[in-house]
């Protein structure tokens, strides 16, 4: 183990060779509403997105055809308790059967297919970024808290609801990321709110 270009320096991602998750467009279960998800009748309430139809059941999701109405395929619900006697709603991905919030899609030959990231070996742009983009992420993060949005900021312009010593402390931190960035430091000494 270890070795040249081993740990944590400051290096580009050339080899990466995921595609990224935000590039695909994709059905959350988020957007179905929860509390009469049970009370659906056994006819299934219809929604379309991305030229796709879908019909909704109490147990699962149907992927229809747009322009004669067949059946593709189903997606299955799978339910965790939540609070107060509600239930979490979650997909059961099609291929790995694991339970998940989101489905990107694909269309291979125009056919749509829902699939979960893993399955699909997608990333996240954050997962991809180096040190260096971390740091700089990192300082337009803090600044936007602020409501800046430039690198002209004076030390008196702080957002009305916010305390001065949080202000304070943010503005160091940005000060300490401002220097980080200059000496390509590592980025482990910056201490999160």
């Amino acid at each position: 183990m270890g070795g040249i270009g081993s740990g944590t320096g400051i290096r580009p991602n050339r080899k990466r060779t995921k595609q990224f998750i935000e590039a695909f467009p994709c059905i959350d279960t988020s957007s179905f509403p929860f509390n009469s998800m049970r009370l659906l009748p056994q006819r299934a309430s219809q929604f379309s997105t991305q030229g796709i139809t879908f019909q909704i059941y109490p147990d699962k999701l149907l992927v229809l055809k747009n322009v004669p109405e067949a059946l593709l395929y189903e997606i299955s619900f799978s339910l965790t308790p939540a609070y107060y006697g509600n239930y979490r709603y979650w997909f059961k991905c099609p291929k790995c059967n694991h339970r998940r919030r989101k489905l990107s899609l694909i269309r291979i030959d125009e056919f749509p297919l829902f699939l979960c990231r893993c399955c699909l070996k997608l990333a996240y742009q954050s997962q991809n970024r180096t040190q260096g983009d971390q740091i700089v992420h990192k300082k337009w993060t803090l600044m936007r808290r602020l409501g800046w949005n430039s690198e002209c900021i004076s030390d008196e312009v702080k957002p009305k609801e916010m305390h001065w010593n949080t202000f304070h402390e943010i503005r160091s931190q940005i000060n300490t990321l401002e220097e980080m960035s200059l000496h390509r430091a590592p980025f482990s000494n910056v201490l999160c709110i």
